[in-house]
């Protein structure tokens, strides 16, 4: 087989290990460790400018001066 066939199962078991493998008891500590690091250093790259905001603070604000 050529190595191209096995570039999309390596992505989708990097994916799978990456999501869910800590919750997986039978494998070992380091192992369910390593899965847990990589996706808090994955989410850790996303810019915290694209986090979502709270779109509905200044009314919620405006909401409580009025209950004064």
């Amino acid at each position: 087989m050529a190595p191209k066939k096995f570039v999309p199962v390596l992505v989708v078991l990097a994916i799978v290990f990456v999501t869910t493998a800590d919750s997986y008891a039978f494998l070992p500590d380091p192992v369910r460790n390593a899965s847990y690091k990589s996706r808090v250093f994955i989410i850790g790259l996303w810019p915290d400018w694209l986090k979502p905001k709270n779109q509905n603070e200044q009314r919620e604000q405006e909401i409580e001066q009025l209950g004064k």
